[in-house]
């Protein structure tokens, strides 16, 4: 039993470490569409984040299931259950899966971070952006009045 619930844990620890991995690797595309204001490319990369979010919400729930299994009421975010789990699987692995865990905890604070990066700059460039539609608009109400006051002197 240790070893069959080491590799489970091991394995959705590794899954969810790629889910992680796969989302910087969005969020590197999603930077880079917000610094060139390609809206359409933007909203093309938060379909594809939002697919990746799904399959962590599954990954989630296969987690509670572990926790099901050992008969614990709390899920993975508790101290009882890593508990259950260090008792079950021994120093060795649980040291592997805590090291792993680490790594997830640490990429996920550095996604959020530059996500928070990201929205400041998406609302700056959404400001601007504004600023440049309404220069256009009283541009062409200025060239309509001109070309009326034009036509009407003729």
């Amino acid at each position: 039993m240790p070893t069959e619930l080491f590799d489970k844990v091991n394995s959705l620890v590794e899954e969810e470490l790629d889910l992680y991995r796969s989302l910087r690797d969005l969020v590197d595309i999603e930077e880079e569409k917000v610094k060139q204001s390609d809206m359409e490319g933007l909203l093309n990369v938060l379909q594809r984040k939002q697919s990746v979010i799904s399959r962590q919400e599954d990954l989630l729930e296969r987690w509670n299931h572990i926790s099901s299994d050992l008969g614990l009421a709390e899920g993975r975010e508790g101290p009882v259950f890593w508990n259950a789990i260090s008792d079950r699987i021994g120093e060795n692995g649980y040291n592997h899966i805590v090291k792993r865990i680490d790594e997830i905890r640490e990429l996920g604070q550095s996604l959020l971070n530059r996500e928070g990066r990201i929205r400041k700059n998406l609302e700056e460039n959404l400001a601007e952006m504004r600023k440049t539609l309404l220069s256009m608009g009283r541009n062409r109400a200025a060239m309509k009045g001109y070309s009326q006051g034009v036509a009407s002197s003729i």
